[in-house]
């Protein structure tokens, strides 16, 4: 009888239960320690029980397909058979899932080659299904090829969490080291009680003594790279590192002591091309004004570049066409005078009185031209890739004149002829007519994804798993939970995750994007738009709040990171209420330790028998008790809508009619909102007892000339390394000493005198007075022919 039973085990399908759940268990253990993404639920709107049941159903029909496949497959007595029947369920599910993928619409880039890429990838994935069914044992085919396919899927899952113990994203040791215990024990027993000889060829004995091997590698390699953690905290060398790079930027900006030398800097970093006339008048009055940079205005020739591909009077006739947009103003310079068309009872005249007195210290030396200026807080221009790419390279060739476009005047004699369009104002418009032109998110993102390049992820969708911190969207910029590459962070293309993570891409554009490229001025765009930036003061309605002129000391201020946000947009659904920027924010940060949460922040702890650092998983509402947070919505429109379909409990309004002083906190968070980035960020800069926390995917016309860890704290819009972040400068309460605060102090400090240097008024003329020269030639007939040279005398 007992000698039956190995023969019994070893022939009997029920040894299959306790390899799948071994395979099962295993890949749950790898799964379970990624770190989720800050997009939340709420336990009083969201139904956290019916997720789990469907989840449960999706296993269960999963299992069905498995089942139904292996019994088809199973009656198929020849090969022959078995290829048609297997060719006719791919055939019947592509057509399933095409009719309905098209009826719901998701489809973004759907251009010619965003179908050749579905086509290659459909016929890649038939053959291997088709190629697999060929290689699976007889009549265990479809059981064979699941078995395998999960735990190949499962084991190379596995083995790369292997390689990132110990770093923020893996924190546990043990569920890394038992999901490959479990998977390898789990497949040995499925080969056995499967009887598959063969997997791809590679005999089962090889492929066991290979699992054995991995285990054996795994368990010593576990524990010696988690004990093994950091000499110190990342963040102290990166500010280090940030210093020297600072010193070596302001060289590279400011490198020209001469007129002769900036002229040939220019040529060097404009693909050739000699400046623009009036050169040498921007030159004296840069130095007039004490300018600390002198040569790097990359942003500035990035934006105007593409129009190197557009002739001059279409220019000219596209800057019209878009002055009589909605939200737009002309700003008119002729004949040494510079005027716009705002009337009186314009509520936005005072921005362009504003730009016109800029202007006025220098605009007897510029040439006639016109301008569109955006009035609205979106950036308006959002065209294609291809297109921009297009002119873009058109723009970097040399030409002349003759060769390119037909001969003729400036065409600034023409500005004085007609009358400058009457201006529109989105109040103004028919409600009907603006909610009919209005743009929905969806249609948003879609016109995003071709404005990036193919290949990209953006541009290949939007993505979809939200649960889950997408960590190849922010490694290319990051250094663990921290940004390393600010620059970087503020493309999107790579960054598909952002689409559902920024109210930007989740509200409707009651004024839509233009995609053609028109010539538009604008205060702030993202990086997907072609807007040109300008210094621009903000509306009437979000001027900014004034630091003090006598700021108290930095030991004065309150130790706290401090953040107000306002919201009054119409329209807020289920998406934006859980994952819009500022609502994540607000809930992340005031979880309280009752909350039913089982949110974990990963937080650098010093090792208590060491001296290393190490990354640890941390209770999130645990947490927020030892940080100081103070943060929380001054008023929410949408809850006050719709309250009975708001989780007012996770959006925190604060009670006080009287906000406190942001000045009297040492950090300070400026947050984008739903349309622009927030107009805190320079007034918290200016003060040199406050460090502004910047989280934002907006570009302004000073953004390359501010530098990270140098002059404010960059957090990435995602909020995975915020905690680390503030752990870092104020400590935490009770348990680790304080680290950063003097690091914190040198930041205020840097920053107030960066923006009392390089962000004055004077700098913001001198920036100006260059995008206007250029500007000017951009519009002008001749100006392949008619740069600025030294005279060889």
């Amino acid at each position: 009888m007992y000698e039956a039973i190995p023969d019994f085990l070893a022939r009997s399908l029920y040894i299959l239960v306790p390899s799948t759940l071994l395979i099962s268990f295993g890949a749950y253990l790898a799964l379970i320690s990624e770190p989720r993404s800050t997009l939340f639920c709420s336990p009083q709107h969201d139904w956290a029980r019916f997720v789990v049941l469907v989840q449960w159903a999706g296993v269960v029909l999963d299992a069905a397909i498995v089942i139904i496949a292996w019994r088809i497959l199973a009656w198929a007595r020849t090969t022959k058979s078995r290829l048609r029947t297997l060719a006719g369920i791919l055939l019947v599910s592509g057509l399933g899932a095409g009719i309905f993928w098209g009826l719901s619409g998701d489809g973004v880039g759907s251009d010619t080659l965003f179908w050749f890429d579905v086509v290659i990838d459909g016929l890649t994935l038939a053959t291997l299904l088709v190629s697999s069914s060929l290689l699976a044992p007889e009549g265990g085919a479809v059981l064979g090829f699941a078995g395998v396919v999960t735990f190949i899927t499962g084991f190379l899952i596995s083995v790369q969490r292997v390689w990132t113990l110990g770093s923020w994203e893996n924190v546990s040791g043990w569920q890394t080291w038992g999901a490959v215990v479990g998977m390898s024990a789990g497949f040995t027993f499925f080969l056995h009680a499967t009887d598959i000889k063969k997997v791809m060829f590679i005999h089962r004995a090889f492929v066991i003594m290979a699992l054995m091997a991995v285990v054996i590698a795994v368990s010593i390699f576990t524990p010696i790279k988690m004990s093994k953690g950091m000499d110190s905290h990342p963040l102290g060398k990166l500010i280090y590192d940030s210093r020297v790079e600072s010193d070596r930027w302001l060289i590279h900006a400011s490198y020209s002591d001469s007129l002769p030398s900036a002229v040939r800097e220019y040529g060097e970093r404009h693909y050739g091309r000699d400046p623009p006339k009036g050169f040498d008048r921007w030159w004296e009055f840069a130095k007039q004004k004490k300018s600390p940079i002198i040569d790097h205005f990359k942003q500035m020739g990035d934006d105007i570049l593409p129009f190197w591909g557009v002739p001059p009077a279409k220019l000219r006739e596209d800057t019209r066409k878009a002055a009589k947009e909605i939200d737009m103003a002309l700003l008119q310079i002729q004949n040494g005078t510079a005027r716009h068309n705002l009337p009186t009872e314009n509520p936005y005249q005072t921005i362009m009185d504003e730009l016109v007195d800029l202007i006025k210290d220098f605009v007897e030396h510029l040439p006639d031209l016109e301008m569109a200026i955006n009035l609205n807080e979106r950036p308006r221009v959002l065209a294609p890739w291809d297109q921009i790419q297009r002119l873009a390279a058109a723009g970097m060739k040399r030409k002349k004149a003759s060769s390119l476009l037909p001969g003729g005047s400036s065409g600034g004699s023409e500005y004085g002829k007609k009358d400058m369009p009457k201006p529109r104002l989105t109040e103004a418009v028919d409600k009907d007519e603006l909610l009919k032109n209005t743009m929905s998110p969806k249609a948003l993102r879609e016109l995003t994804s071709l404005s990036c390049p193919t290949g990209t992820k953006v541009k290949s969708g939007v993505h979809w798993d939200i649960r889950d911190f997408c960590s190849s969207c922010a490694k290319p910029q990051s250094n663990g939970q921290f940004l390393t590459n600010f620059g970087l962070s503020l493309e999107l293309c790579h960054q598909s995750d952002l689409m559902r993570l920024h109210s930007f891409y989740m509200t409707p554009a009651e004024v839509p994007p233009t995609t053609s490229l028109l010539p538009i001025f604008s205060r702030s765009k993202t990086d997907n738009y072609a807007d040109i930036l300008l210094p621009l003061s903000h509306p009437p309605q979000t001027t900014p709040l004034t630091p003090p002129k006598t700021p108290q000391p930095w030991s004065k201020n309150h130790q706290k990171l401090y953040y107000r946000g306002s919201i009054s947009r119409p329209y807020s659904d289920k998406p934006l209420l859980r994952g819009g920027q500022e609502e994540r924010l607000v809930h992340l940060t005031n979880l309280p330790p009752s909350s039913p949460s089982t949110t974990t922040t990963r937080l650098i702890l010093p090792n208590q028998s060491r001296s290393r650092a190490h990354y640890r998983s941390v209770s999130t509402p645990h947490l927020n008790t030892l940080l100081p947070f103070d943060t929380a919505f001054t008023s929410y429109s949408p809850c006050q809508q719709t309250p009975s379909s708001c989780p007012l409990d996770f959006h925190h309004l604060t009670s006080s009619s009287s906000p406190p002083d942001p000045f009297s906190s040492q950090y300070i968070l400026t947050l984008d909102s739903s349309t622009s980035p927030s107009p805190l960020f320079l007034p918290t800069l200016s003060s040199p007892s406050n460090v502004p926390f910047l989280s934002t995917i907006f570009k302004e016309w000073y953004t390359d000339r501010v530098l990270p860890w140098v002059h404010f704290v960059p957090v990435d819009i995602r909020f995975h390394g915020l905690h680390s972040t503030l752990a870092y400068f104020t400590g935490i309460q009770g348990q680790t000493k304080e680290h950063g605060s003097t690091d914190g102090k040198w930041i205020a400090e840097q920053g107030a005198k960066w923006a009392a240097r390089a962000l004055r008024r004077e700098d913001r003329q001198v920036y100006l007075f260059r995008l206007l020269l250029e500007w000017g030639r951009l519009v002008d007939d001749g100006r392949d022919e008619g740069g600025f040279k030294i005279s060889s005398s």
